[in-house]
Order: C-alpha cells, then structure tokens, then sequence
C-alpha cells in the first residue's frame, strides 16, 4: 500500500516490491554499498523535512510576536537557509545515486538478456517470434527501470510519513486523528483501481511484444514485400496489433486517472474537515496561528508520498509484468554443452550412424548413415524437405539427435565442447548473414588476422576486383545485412570470411541458390578454390556444382536412396538422374 498504509498492504504493494528487489538482487549486489549510502541520505532527509514542518510555528508565532528582534528574525532565517544548504547534497546523493545504481543494474540485465539470445538453442528460435525477444529487451527493460526508478522511493517514505504525523500529533493530536478516519477510503482506492490497471498493463505488454514483432518483421521483410506488393498488408497487420495494445493502454490509463482524482477527493475532503475543527479549536484559544500552520504543513507533507504513490501503483504493475518475462527468459534453457572433450583438430573422419531426427511428431531424417573420410567432398541433393540442410544443422550440434549418433574421428560430438566442435567448421549457407558495418570489420569479426591473411582471402573468393572499386575500400559500410552489395558480391565476402577461419571441414548448404547465373559461376569457382584441401559436405540445388565430387548421396524424405560418384548415379537411371536432367 501507499505510505500512509505503512503496515497494512491489501493491494500487495509492498509484496509486489519485495518480489521485484529479489530479482533484480544479483544485479543490484555490485553496487550494493553505494545503494545504501545513498538509501541512508533518506534519515537525514526525512528529519529535515519534519523539522521544516516543525519550524514553521516558530517562524509564524516569532515574527509576529511584538518582542521578536531583528536578530531573532535573522537567526530563523538562517536556520530555514542552513537547513535547504544540507539538504541539497543529501537529496542528490540520494536520488541520483539510487537511479544510477538501477540504470546500471537494468544495463546489466539488458547485457544478460543479450548475452542470453547467444546461447537459446535453435530449437527455442523456431518456436518464438524474434519480435517478442527484441520487445523483452528493449521495451521490458526500459519499464523496468522506469518503474524501479520510480517505486523503490516509496521505501524511505515511512520514515519521514512517521516524522511527519509526530510533528502534526505534537501540535494537536486531535486534529490529526482526524486523518485516520479517511485511512480506509485510500484502502479502497488504491485496492480496487490496483486491480484493474495490473490486468490492463498485462495485456498492454503483451499487444507491445506483438506490436514490436510485427514492426521488426516490416523491416527485415523489405525485399519481399515490395515485391510482392504487400505493404498495404504489413500496414494492416501492424496497425491491428497497435489498435489491442491502444485499447488495453487506454483502460490502464483509465483506471489511473480514477485513481489520482478520487486520492485527491479524499485528501481534500480530510483537509475541509481538519480546516473547521481548527477554526473551533482556535476560537478556544486552544490552536495558535503558527501552530495551525505547522500542522497543516505537515499534513500536506505527509500527503505527498500519498500522491506519489497513486503514480507508482501503475509503474509497479507494469514493473511485475515485465520483471517476469525479462527472468522467465533468462531462465530459459541454453545449447545442451555438456562435452568435456576439445576437439582440437580433426584428424580422420565424420561419421553419421543410423540417425534419426525430426522437428516435430515426424521425423525428417530416417536412419541415416554415411562416413565421410579427410580430404573427401561430399554433396547432398534430394527434393526440398528431404533433409539435407538438416543433416548439415545436426552436424554443428544446433539440434541433438534422437537416435544414433555423429561421430567426428570415433568420438561422439556431444562428447566436444560446443566451440571446439564448431571452431573446426566454417559454413556457407543459403541465408547470407552480413553486419551493418565495413567490409574489413564483416571479414575479422573482431579476430586479428594480418595484411598478407586478408589478401589472400580476398583473392581466393574473388572479391579483390569489387572491392577495389568500392570508394572505402575495405572500410566501406555495406549497410544491413550487406544491402548495399549486390548478392554475389555478398556471397563472396562470407566465403572470404570462411577461409579466413581456415577451418578443416567445410559445410556449403545452398550457398549458390540465390544468385544468378554469372553471380553463381563465379561463386562456385571461389568455393571450390576455397575448399580444395578441405573436406567438404556440400548440399546442392545445381548438381553441376558437385558432379565432381568423390561421392553423391540422394536424398529422398529423409533416407539415403542413391549414393556413388555422378557417372555412377547417371548409369543407375533412378532419382539422381532425374534431378540432373531437371537442374539443367
């Protein structure tokens, strides 16, 4: 409850803080000490102000009295002046320092949560909208601390209310049990309209998760959506989430601004009465002028934290509903990364022993099992759905098998730490994945390679001619995902990037598929230059891409149907054969 309601908590105020500072407490735990440093300017601050309140009667009853002198008037001024001089740098240390402490604790969260999107499995990514992860960091996490900023003030606020009430008790009890009365309407209040705005902000989050997901989604999508005209589309999508997530804002709003009025109504109503008992007790002589001042002084004073807390029931609300979806998604669990083994460097073979997998109820990938030795090139072809990009994911250990198991030289790689195992394969996918940054920051990511290093990368994916024409050179930005290049010129920085790792195995899962022809001829040569000491597991679309490779294996829903060289395959006439004839 408000701070008026200090020991009783009927709309869970004070439960729904606690809950909040247990889970923001490992983040709050570095910085612990300076939060109570500046938690403990509020004792001071707190006295100050009653004392204030207090000395108002003095100020009243002295300056009007006719044997005040102008040193006695001169000394209260000094005392009001000394008093605003010491409360100054309490009162920053104190807000300042407690909202530095929650703006670097929500930093830390937010640098958690990120960390967080590093290590979900691919399997949690394909059952969450992206939009909705973006909105937990960045809309979750800036009303959390929002609402913290705002609410955690409302713990010092008891001290000072108690302060207050002895200054008004002192001056006349009477008048002050007055206050009591009214104690159960706040009760009501904020009990009934702390209801109502949780149920509200609730749902207001969630319409803003969905309203950012359909945002990133417009922007991501740009290509296809003019290409397909869907604009009018995406518009009407977007502007159906914003419509629930305004709805829902607007009853929260509603009951808010119920809220601030009717607080307004009963302390108001509290002061009329507590205005006509005083003019009675004053006509006894019972009340002096200054006394009377002080008093309501302190009742005014004693209403703030009242009012403040009428703002802070929202931001709490809110806090809660974002609190839980920021920590239900730090919960989630991470990549299994239980190997103990580093693989170091890959010495013999890859071997696939009777796997099975599926996504869902039905498995995509049946009792596979094909050994790939050093040095090999191995390509994969089949109809879209019969599992080869599937095979290449479960070899980078972005899904665990169900049945069988993958070795890479006898070992099973669940029995290989995760970056081991993938420090030893560089992929080429379908889906080209470029910063918004330059070119030379895209082909390092933040490793240090030398002059002599990238050159030879560049020359090898043939990206020296373009790049030379750009006006950066390898400085020059290539904006989001690499949308300022054409996309052979995009292709062609990732194989660059790949043999920069220089990497053992080599996975190409579709790399030419999006290019035109001249854009893929050339991709082609730069891949198989790249990989031409390397071993190689190449999924295709052309099979003209792989008709030289030591082995091919047809793939077709989810089991081997075909495997040898391609003369081999052309002499059996079957499914091989036919997918040739229709790739050329």
């Amino acid at each position: 409850m408000g701070p008026i309601l200090f020991f009783i908590d009927t709309n869970g105020y004070y439960a729904g803080m606690i809950e909040l500072l247990k889970l923001m407490y490992p983040y709050l735990r570095p910085y612990l000490r300076f939060a109570i440093l500046a938690s403990l300017c509020s004792i001071p601050l707190a006295a100050i102000k009653a004392y204030q309140a207090y000395f108002v009667k003095n100020v009243i009853d002295g300056i009007f009295d006719p044997a005040a002198t102008t040193e006695y008037a001169l000394q209260l001024g000094g005392i009001l002046v000394g008093l605003a001089v010491i409360n100054y740098p309490l009162r920053y240390f104190h807000f300042f320092g407690l909202r530095m402490v929650v703006d670097q604790a929500t930093c830390d969260i937010r640098q958690d949560i990120y960390t967080k999107f590093q290590h979900l499995s691919a399997s949690h990514y394909a059952k969450t909208k992206q939009g909705n992860l973006l909105s937990v960091m960045i809309n979750d996490t800036a009303v959390f601390a929002e609402a913290f900023n705002h609410a955690i003030s409302i713990f010092r606020e008891p001290l000072t209310a108690i302060l207050l009430i002895g200054v008004a008790l002192y001056h006349d009890w009477k008048l002050t049990l007055i206050i009591f009365v009214v104690l159960p309407f706040f009760i009501v209040i904020f009990n009934v309209t702390g209801k109502r705005i949780r149920r509200y902000v609730t749902k207001a989050q969630e319409d803003n998760a969905e309203m950012t997901h359909h945002g990133a989604e417009g922007l991501t999508g740009q290509k296809i959506i003019k290409a397909f005209n869907l604009q009018t589309y995406m518009v009407k999508r977007f502007n159906k989430a914003q419509n629930n997530f305004l709805g829902h804002k607007r009853k929260s709003n509603s009951a808010e601004e119920h809220s601030h009025p009717s607080v307004e109504l009963v302390a108001a109503t509290a002061f009329g009465v507590v205005i006509v008992a005083a003019y009675f007790r004053a006509q006894d002589g019972a009340l002096t002028v200054g006394e009377f001042i002080s008093f309501i002084g302190a009742l005014a004073m004693f209403m703030d934290p009242v009012r403040r807390y009428s703002k802070a029931n929202t931001k709490l609300n809110q806090a809660r509903g974002a609190g839980n979806r920021i920590f239900k998604l730090l919960g989630e669990p991470e990549e299994v990364n239980t190997g103990t083994i580093d693989l170091l460097n890959f010495e013999e073979s890859i071997e696939f022993k009777n796997v099975t997998f599926g996504y869902g109820n039905s498995p995509v990938v049946k009792n596979f099992s094909l050994k790939i030795n050093k040095g090999e090139k191995i390509g994969l072809v089949g109809l879209s759905g019969s599992g080869k990009s599937t095979l290449v994911s479960l070899l980078l250990r972005l899904y665990d098998i169900e049945e069988g198991e993958i070795l890479i030289d006898g070992v099973n790689i669940k029995e290989y730490t995760l970056d081991s195992l993938r420090s030893q394969v560089a992929l080429v996918s379908q889906d080209i994945f470029l910063f918004n940054d330059s070119i030379l920051e895209n082909l390092t990511a933040g490793v240090s390679y030398s002059e002599e290093q990238i050159n030879e990368a560049l020359d090898v994916s043939y990206s020296n001619e373009f790049i030379k024409n750009l006006p950066d050179g390898l400085q020059t930005h290539i904006g989001d995902r690499g949308l300022r290049l054409s996309g052979g010129q995009s292709q062609r920085l990732t194989i660059a990037r790949a043999f920069l790792r220089d990497c053992p195995i080599f996975l190409f899962d579709e790399a030419t598929s999006a290019l035109d022809n001249e854009s893929e001829k050339t991709v082609q040569a730069a891949l198989d230059k790249v990989a031409s000491h390397k071993t190689v597991l190449a999924v295709a679309h052309r099979l003209s891409t792989i008709q030289n490779y030591d082995k091919i294996i047809v793939m077709k829903e989810g089991e081997k149907a075909e495997e040898g060289s391609h003369d081999q395959l052309m002499e059996m006439n079957g499914e091989y054969k036919k997918l040739y004839e229709l790739s050329l």
